[in-house]
């Protein structure tokens, strides 16, 4: 299924700097908030979400100073309704933790997911409204959204090349001759530069795939819907380059897959899943 992007810029960019170091590293929690216009209903779905990814996400590399950064604060809340199956959701990060706390890395602060009223019961009913929010936060948290920011991306290459996350890719994927894991270059700019590569569409299979058999087209972060999907070590490991520490085994994620774009609020409407 793809999902086309309509999105309002957050950031612009960020200046990273060095920093000489820190005592320990900080501890990390995701906090939320929620718009009094979403119902209380909704919520849990939200705390779920916030669990998952805090049983992934541990804390912070060793050099970001211990007593300035808490963590994530994320708002939840509504859109502007253009009714069902139109744009489904918006998330981004808002604003960055200063440079001189976050031991070189571009860190989230504060960020932002937005849904459409029109489309939650229909998303609840369907069983996919937790995994949307699921997929959601990993944008806020930085996957696709600062890895420019973080040097292991640049924009149009598609080519990421942070460390951990290549290192993971080359062992899971069966590919130790690897310099880059494949990032999206296809769909539209809500696709492209922020998601694992897949054949556009999610047409048809990548070839490459784990021990287990799954291929890379069914992973959380790609960006169109294929099913079953599965959370790979090489996303998990991906956000070690982005200045977190992360729980060692993979968890079981979610089933819906949503676009970003580069310092950009994400908007999601629906399409036709081909094939």
């Amino acid at each position: 299924m793809k999902f086309n992007k309509r999105g309002r810029s957050v950031l612009a960019g960020c200046g990273l700097m060095l920093t000489a170091n820190a005592a320990q590293a900080s501890s990390f929690a995701i906090n939320l908030q929620f718009d009094p216009a979403l119902d209380v209903s909704y919520r849990s779905y939200f705390t779920q979400a916030q669990s998952f990814w805090q049983s992934i996400i541990t804390g912070y590399n060793s050099n970001v100073t211990s007593t300035q950064i808490s963590g994530l604060t994320i708002t939840a809340g509504l859109l502007t309704s253009d009714g069902v199956n139109g744009v489904l959701g918006s998330a981004g990060p808002q604003s960055l933790w200063p440079s001189f706390r976050s031991g070189g890395y571009a860190l989230a602060k504060t960020g932002i997911m937005d849904f459409d009223l029109a489309d939650i019961n229909n998303m609840i009913s369907k069983g996919s409204f937790l995994s949307v929010i699921e997929h959601e936060m990993a944008h806020v948290l930085g996957f696709g959204t600062l890895w420019t920011a973080n040097n292991v991306y640049n924009n149009g290459t598609g080519q990421y090349t942070g460390s951990y996350g290549l290192a993971a890719y080359k062992v899971e994927f069966a590919q130790p001759i690897a310099t880059y894991v494949p990032v999206e270059l296809g769909g539209d700019v809500g696709t492209a530069n922020g998601h694992w590569n897949e054949v556009d569409n999610g047409a048809a299979n990548t070839g490459i795939k784990d021990a287990r058999g799954r291929d890379m087209k069914n992973e959380l972060m790609t960006g169109w819907l294929n099913s079953p999907t599965f959370l790979s070590k090489t996303t998990v490991q991906s956000f070690r380059d982005l200045g977190y520490t992360v729980a060692q085994v993979p968890l079981p994620t979610a089933t819906w897959l949503f676009m970003t774009a580069l310092f950009s609020v994400l908007g999601i409407s629906k399409a036709r899943r081909r094939g």
